[in-house]
C-alpha cells in the first residue's frame, strides 16, 4: 500500500509539471506568415504574369477540347496583350482532362515539359496541333518535345513513367472542389467562370477586379 501512495504522488508530481511547463507564455512556437507554405497553385503550377498583379486568372483546361482551342485561338491572344503583359493578371493553367486516355497523356506530356521550363512553348504547341485535327498520340507528344529542342530521353522517361499523376490529379480534385463541371472553366479572384467567353466577357470581369484596388 506505501508503495502505491508513493507511485500516486510522483504521477501527479508529474502531471502538475507537464501542465505548468504547456502554461508558460513563450512555450508554442507561432505560425508565422513565413512557416505558412504558399498555395501549392502559387509554388509549382504554370503560370505566366507578374507575380503580383491584382488579378489572378486560374484556367482549368483539356488539350483535346474544342472550346478550350476556341479560347486558346480567339481569347488568350488578346489576354496576353491587353492583361498579363501589361502586368495586371498573372494567368495560371491547370489540368482538367476529361476526354479520355490522349487528354491524359497530353496533360502528363505538359507537365513534363514544365519540368524543363518550357510550359508554354509545348502548351501552345498541342493546340496547334489539335487545330490541325491531329491526334495526341503518345509518340506525337513525344516529337513535339524533340521538336521544341527539349532533352528528349529526360521527357520521354518522365512521360513513360507517368511521374506527373498526382499533380495532374491534385489539378483535377481542385477543379472539381471549385465547381468545375467542363472545360474550359476559369477562376478570377476566386469567381468562376465557365466557358470559352469572348473577349469581352474577361474584360468586364477583370476591369470589376481591378476597379476594386482603386
Amino acid at each position: 500500500m506505501r508503495d502505491l501512495w508513493i507511485w500516486l504522488i510522483v504521477a501527479a508530481a508529474a502531471g502538475f509539471l507537464a501542465a505548468y511547463l504547456l502554461l508558460q507564455p513563450g512555450r508554442e512556437r507561432p505560425l508565422t506568415p513565413q512557416s505558412v507554405p504558399a498555395p501549392k497553385v502559387l509554388l509549382d503550377e504554370p503560370a505566366k504574369g507578374a507575380e503580383d498583379a491584382p488579378v489572378t486568372i486560374i484556367e482549368f483546361a483539356d488539350f483535346r477540347c474544342g472550346f478550350c482551342l476556341r479560347h486558346f485561338v480567339q481569347t488568350l491572344p488578346t489576354l496576353e496583350e491587353e492583361y498579363i503583359a501589361t502586368g495586371k493578371v498573372r494567368y495560371i493553367y491547370r489540368n482538367f482532362p476529361i476526354l479520355g486516355v490522349q487528354s491524359r497523356w497530353a496533360a502528363l506530356a505538359a507537365e513534363c515539359a514544365h519540368e524543363q521550363g518550357r510550359f508554354w512553348e509545348y502548351h501552345d504547341k498541342l493546340f496547334e496541333l489539335v487545330q490541325q485535327g491531329q491526334e495526341l498520340l503518345r509518340s506525337r507528344l513525344k516529337g513535339v518535345a524533340t521538336e521544341l529542342g527539349l532533352d528528349a530521353a529526360q521527357f520521354d522517361s518522365c512521360l513513360d513513367s507517368s511521374k506527373y499523376l498526382d499533380e495532374v490529379q491534385e489539378d483535377f480534385a481542385a477543379g472539381q472542389g471549385a465547381g468545375v463541371t467542363g472545360t474550359p472553366a476559369f477562376l478570377i479572384n476566386g469567381q468562376l467562370l465557365v466557358g470559352a467567353h469572348p473577349i469581352e466577357k474577361f474584360r468586364e470581369l477583370i476591369e470589376q477586379e481591378l476597379a476594386k484596388r482603386k
